[in-house]
């Protein structure tokens, strides 16, 4: 039996009204996401989740995570979330239900079993940073979710990527201890694959015996522009969403936010 879910990110949602860099209007751009999978879904099949890595809301502030449950619960699908660099994980944890920080660290690590795969939620965020790291406590947490069920896959969810991107802007807030992780990958037989938000871009790498891939943006899309000063900012560019499925063996599928001009018959 096959799980199938939907991975969203960097939705960088802020209440109705207002614009992130006086520009982007994530509420609207947000409802109209959801709005195009709802048309979508009765052409995935069978949907069991919906993963959200990361960037939820721009100001990490209440009210833009009461309006994503409130908007994303028009799909009536669970979800999960993963916490990016610009949210903060007490907000999160106090207007989303279902979330519960790990031990004494406050991370917001969890695992969610689906009938064909586990998915390993892991929290890569340094407070007040752009950067992002894989503490002690979350790699430790890794190895131990990983452990457990040698037989069934594991999708690894995050919302830092643990490999270059040839960004510069975005390498320069990337990932600590991804070493780390690939030693802790490649030491475990379980079939796996990492999905991470971050770059508002699509890029696969591999690390540690397991395919690894971004996913592109909700709000806005960086360019794949490998130029030491190559310019920050972003483009309004269609972004997307992704589709992550089991059937002896993993398989990923990108989607676009765009709305298409119809269907030609060859």
């Amino acid at each position: 039996m096959g799980s199938r879910v939907i991975q969203l990110t960097d939705i960088h949602l802020v209440p109705r009204q207002q614009r992130v860099s006086k520009v982007l209007d994530t509420y609207t751009l947000f409802e109209q996401a959801i709005e195009k999978i709802a048309d979508d879904l009765p052409r995935l099949g069978q949907v069991d989740a919906i993963v959200v890595t990361g960037d939820v809301s721009d100001h990490g502030d209440e009210e833009s995570y009461r309006d994503f449950h409130a908007i994303i619960s028009r799909l009536n699908l669970p979800y999960v979330v993963i916490p990016g660099n610009h949210d903060k994980r007490e907000a999160m944890v106090s207007a989303i239900d279902g979330l519960s920080v790990c031990g004494e660290t406050g991370e917001l690590n969890s695992v969610y079993p689906l009938s064909a795969f586990d998915i390993i939620a892991l929290d890569t965020v340094i407070p007040g940073s752009g950067a992002g790291a894989l503490s002690d406590n979350t790699l430790a947490f890794l190895e131990s979710a990983l452990a457990t069920d040698l037989e069934k896959p594991a999708l690894i969810t995050m919302h830092h990527p643990p490999f270059d991107s040839g960004i510069q802007f975005m390498d320069n807030i990337g990932l600590k201890g991804r070493d780390d992780m690939a030693r802790i990958l490649a030491q475990s037989p379980r079939e796996k694959r990492v999905i991470c938000g971050h770059l508002h871009n699509s890029i696969v790498c591999n690390i540690g015996n397991a395919t690894v891939l971004s996913a592109p943006g909700v709000a806005s899309s960086f360019l794949t522009d490998y130029r030491d000063d190559a310019p920050v900012g972003f483009t309004q560019d269609p972004g997307g969403y992704m589709v992550h499925d089991w059937s002896h063996g993993f398989r990923s599928t990108y989607v676009s936010l765009s709305r298409h001009g119809g269907l030609f018959a060859f």
